[in-house]
């Protein structure tokens, strides 16, 4: 009889936790839905002070909570004017306090399932010396501008030197996120020490690529980028929510991306280890400027073009901004003294036009990555009627061979032309 209770007892424990599992997943599912809701709607009433907000603070508005979103909009001005159409949109105040409502009760019940793995101030303290924000070390990090991601030989020295400044015991705030799986003693030191690389890698180097995460850790830790020991890492962080994980996917060149970006939990992990906000990695952004959601195939290929750039030796930024002009280019790239603006096309029927728009940023040239060797020689062959010199890829071309064999003496561009 006992036993039988003991049975019964434990089945009714498994229960109520699934209950609390399926609610917590089932709320953050909603609140994400909410505030990309809320982020469009911030763009139609007031987008021109959403983005000054931005510039000032890039983790905004993913770091808002609801009173910072109540202030945001009680500051709206009547009528509002949208930022992403540049039309007058009325404001409708009773629609507002609604949505307001909504948001204090969403984030009332998000902190309610998240209490077990909240991370509280006397956890944060537990960290006796947060690592800080990294500086850069090296000539060539220090050479780029702000907001730029160095190339991934930069980036591999910068973060040996990063893994030096680690805590020596881990903090009680990943503890009780992350048990290290079936890990003991030194191989759970290790497998610590690398979940703080891939949030370094993430939060402060804007990274998404799975296989660009894995080689980066690999070399770091010095082992092999195609160990399961790396892959498990990033599993770990995924299933604990730390991570939210995608994959997309191309038809032509036919290729895949998995790729991660931070939850909020992620975010919280990564302040309380470095005393900063993250950064907005690549892909967050696209999703948030660029419709990435809704375009997943350009998205990829801006993601992958970068991500070869950066292993071929160029620094990197996605969705640079640029002053006058509507058309935002996709990608900015720097080697040395060469800086270009680079746009990235699936399709080849683009408007000479934009060629033109475009050469003006880069001093008389075009650059351009395209998808196959086909759609290259169709966009090279109407810039050189066009008289407009550059040089040009392809993702076709890029990604041929094994990514872990390319070096900065591998060619980004395939031709170029006067």
């Amino acid at each position: 009889m006992t036993a039988s209770l003991k049975v019964s007892h434990q089945r009714a424990m498994d229960d109520l936790l699934q209950a609390e599992r399926d609610l917590r997943r089932k709320s953050e599912d909603t609140i994400r839905a909410m505030r990309q809701v809320l982020i469009e709607t911030a763009n139609r009433l007031g987008g021109t002070r959403l983005e000054s907000l931005r510039r000032d603070d890039p983790s905004i508005p993913a770091s808002w909570d609801a009173s910072d979103w109540k202030k945001f909009f009680d500051e709206v001005s009547v009528p509002a004017q949208g930022w992403i159409n540049n039309t007058t949109v009325a404001s409708d105040t009773k629609a507002q306090r609604e949505l307001q409502k909504q948001i204090v009760d969403l984030q009332a019940e998000l902190e309610r399932v998240k209490n077990p793995v909240v991370i509280s101030s006397t956890q944060v303290e537990k960290v006796a010396q947060p690592v800080g924000a990294a500086q850069p070390e090296t000539d060539s990090i220090a050479d780029i501008p702000p907001n730029v991601t160095p190339s991934l030989t930069d980036i591999v020295e910068d973060t040996k030197k990063m893994r030096e400044k680690f805590p020596k015991k881990t903090p009680a705030a990943f503890t009780n996120m992350l048990s290290g799986g079936e890990r003991s003693g030194g191989d759970l030191v290790r497998v610590f020490e690398r979940y703080w690389l891939i949030l370094y890698l993430i939060g402060h180097w804007r990274l998404t690529a799975a296989m660009e995460l894995e080689e980066v850790l690999a070399e770091t830790v010095g082992v092999s980028a195609g160990s399961g020991s790396v892959e498990r890492v990033l599993l770990d962080m995924e299933k604990a929510n730390i991570l939210l994980v995608g994959k997309l996917e191309l038809k032509l060149p036919r290729t895949v991306l998995k790729l991660s970006r931070f939850s909020s939990e992620g975010e919280k992990l990564y302040q309380s280890l470095f005393a900063v906000r993250p950064y907005e990695n690549d892909w967050s952004r696209l999703i948030r400027l660029h419709e990435g959601d809704q375009f997943p195939e350009q998205t990829l290929a801006v993601l992958a073009f970068t991500m070869h750039a950066r292993k071929r030796g160029w620094a990197t930024q996605v969705l640079p901004e640029v002053t006058g002009s509507k058309s935002v280019p996709d990608a900015w790239i720097m080697r040395g003294d060469d800086k270009l603006y680079v746009d990235v096309e699936l399709g080849h029927t683009e408007s000479i036009a934009k060629w033109r728009n475009q050469s003006t940023r880069n001093d008389g040239r075009t650059a351009l990555c395209v998808a196959t060797q086909k759609s290259r020689n169709h966009l090279v062959g109407e810039c050189k009627l066009d008289k407009l010199p550059g040089m040009a890829t392809d993702l076709e071309s890029l990604i041929m061979g094994k990514f872990k064999n390319i070096n900065s003496d591998s060619p980004l561009w395939m031709e170029s032309w006067n």
